[in-house]
């Protein structure tokens, strides 16, 4: 995984979709992420408007586990103002993803 780069990457794609007028519900965001297939699921619900191909199985766990832990941790309508769109939501995920250092991503 080649930091910040996963982190951009990803976001621009959450974004394209945000800009195409997707809209997943917050809540619902949550509970995927907190089942451990979150994009697994994504590729399924959006198909070929996602590309996660450049990521191992390894680096989409690792994301995964990260997204976890803003997800348990974080108020996001008070730190991110985010509290509608569960792609926002991934969006300011990859956006904290970014400004951390590489090692604080596990």
């Amino acid at each position: 995984m080649r930091h910040p780069v996963t982190f951009t990457f990803l976001g621009f794609h959450f974004n394209s979709l945000v800009d195409q007028g997707e809209f997943v519900d917050f809540k619902l965001m949550h509970n995927k992420i907190s089942s451990g297939n979150l994009f697994e699921w994504l590729t399924e619900l959006f198909g070929d408007k996602l590309d996660f191909s450049l990521f191992t199985k390894e680096e989409i766990k690792k994301i995964e586990s990260f997204f976890l832990s803003l997800s348990e941790y974080t108020d996001e309508n008070r730190k991110m103002g985010i509290n509608k769109n569960g792609l926002c939501l991934l969006v300011a995920y990859c956006f904290e993803g970014a400004q951390r250092k590489p090692e604080d991503i596990r």
